[in-house]
């Protein structure tokens, strides 16, 4: 078992298993087929402990990834990965430019609209189609907006700290 303490960050989303050979049609976030090859180390986390996994085949498609891991032999142990996402090693993800940012980042930031009202925070970045939406919660609600210039005003990743416009503000 991996340690816990171990710090991952999220690479994908396995959506279901693919074919009869154990492959799996994933989601990748922030993170081309190329950058994934060269990732050494990659993890599942099954509830009570992680499992590393080995990479031996992807290929890739408008908005999913099909892989194939070693230790993935059939399509019945592919289907027990089904809605869990594949994390690797935080420092084997390549460097960010000033702007730039991981998905996971973004989980547990304060969210605040243009007068600074807090709207809760960041649980989870879904990835319905043509664009990623946060999904933010506060204590009685949930708001989604859309991840794009047009709602999301300034991310600052090392405040913690995301503003949005309103609805108002957007047409």
């Amino acid at each position: 078992m991996i340690s816990a303490e171990v710090n991952r960050t999220a690479i994908g989303m396995v959506r279901k298993p693919h074919g009869i050979k154990g492959g799996l049609k994933v989601t990748l976030y922030s993170i081309d087929l190329d950058m994934l090859q060269n990732l050494e180390q990659l993890f599942v986390n099954s509830g009570n402990e992680w499992k590393q996994l080995t990479l031996s085949n992807c290929q890739g498609y408008d908005d999913y990834a099909i892989l194939s891991f070693n230790e993935i032999p059939d399509r019945t142990e592919a289907e027990s990965y089904r809605d869990r996402e594949i994390f690797t090693l935080r420092d084997d993800m390549p460097d960010l430019g000033d702007d730039e940012y991981y998905i996971d980042d973004l989980i547990d930031c304060d969210v605040v609209d243009e007068n600074n009202n807090n709207l809760g925070k960041v649980v989870e970045v879904l990835s319905p189609g043509a664009h990623d939406v946060l999904l933010i919660q506060d204590s009685d609600s949930e708001t989604l907006v859309p991840l794009v210039e047009e709602w999301v005003v300034e991310i600052d990743i090392e405040s913690r700290k995301i503003q949005v416009n309103s609805a108002e503000d957007v047409e």
